[in-house]
C-alpha cells in the first residue's frame, strides 16, 4: 500500500507550482475575490532562479535543474483559466503532462521505479506461502520465487539512488545534511540487501542460503531505518505558518 501511495504523492508534489502551497495560501483570499467577481486574477508561474526542481532540465536525467529560461512575467488570465479547487488533487496525469513534466522529474521516476519493484516483488511474496514454495520444482522456484526478487530489488536500488540524487546539488555530490538524502541512502542499502538475497538463493548450499537470510535481515533493517526517517520528515514537510489578519 505504501508503494501504491507514493506515486500519487509524487504526482501532486507542489501542486501549486514551484512556490508550493504557501503561495496558494497567500493568494487564497485573492482567488476568492475573483470567483465572486470582485477582482482580477494574477497568474502564478514558476521562477527559474528560485526553482530547484529537476523537471526544468529536459536534456538529461541527473544534470543541473537550471537549464531552461521562461518568461515569468505575471499576466491576467481569463475566467476559463482561473484555478479550480477541483484540480487540487490528481490521481492520473495526462500523457502530455507525463511527457513534458513528470518524466523529467527525479521524484516521479524514483516513485515509479519503486512501485514497479514492489509490484514484481509481490510475486515472490505470493509464491512463498506455505504449500506453494515447497511444491515447486528447483527450476520453477528459480523462475517465480527468486527471479522476481532480483527484478524487484533492482527497482528498489534504482529508486533509492534517484531519491538520493534528487536531494543533491550535483549527481556526484552527497548531501548528508538533508533528511531526504538519508531516506534514499537507506532505501538503497535495503534494495541491495533484497537483491543479494535471491542472488545467494539460487545456490542451494547451506552457506549460500545462510547469506540469503542475512541479506534479507540487514536489508529489512535498512528499510526500517529509512521509513523512520521518512516518518520524522513527514511530520514537518512544509513548515510554513500563516498568521491571521488583524
Amino acid at each position: 500500500m505504501a508503494d501504491d501511495n507514493i506515486l500519487p504523492e509524487a504526482v501532486n508534489e507542489n501542486r501549486a507550482g514551484c512556490f508550493g502551497y504557501a503561495v496558494e495560501s497567500v493568494l487564497e483570499e485573492r482567488i476568492d475575490k475573483v470567483e465572486t467577481g470582485n477582482g482580477s486574477s494574477p497568474k502564478v508561474v514558476p521562477k527559474d532562479l528560485a526553482c530547484t526542481h529537476h523537471h526544468q532540465n529536459k536534456r538529461n536525467l541527473v544534470g543541473e535543474p537550471h537549464q531552461i529560461h521562461r518568461d515569468t512575467s505575471s499576466t491576467p488570465i481569463s475566467d476559463k483559466q482561473q484555478p479550480s479547487k477541483n484540480d487540487s488533487w490528481v490521481w492520473c496525469p495526462s500523457w502530455v503532462e507525463l511527457k513534458t513534466h513528470y518524466f523529467h522529474e527525479l521524484g516521479f521516476i524514483a516513485s515509479l521505479s519503486q512501485l514497479f519493484g514492489a509490484t514484481v516483488f509481490w510475486i515472490s511474496g505470493f509464491t512463498a506461502l506455505p504449500g506453494i514454495l515447497n511444491a515447486l520444482s528447483p527450476g520453477l522456484s528459480d523462475g517465480i520465487f527468486w527471479t522476481p526478487q532480483i527484478i524487484g530489488g533492482t527497482g528498489f536500488i534504482v529508486s533509492g539512488w534517484l531519491f538520493m540524487t534528487e536531494n543533491q546539488k550535483h549527481w556526484w555530490l552527497p548531501a548528508p545534511t538533508v533528511l531526504g538524502w538519508h531516506i534514499g541512502a537507506w532505501n538503497l542499502i535495503g534494495g541491495i540487501g533484497f537483491t543479494l538475497c535471491p542472488a545467494f538463493g539460487y545456490d542451494t548450499s547451506s552457506w549460500a542460503q545462510y547469506q540469503a537470510s542475512c541479506s534479507t535481515f540487514w536489508g529489512s533493517w535498512a528499510f526500517l531505518i529509512g521509513s523512520l526517517i521518512q516518518l520524522y520528515e513527514s511530520l514537518e514537510k512544509t513548515p510554513v505558518s500563516v498568521e491571521p489578519l488583524a
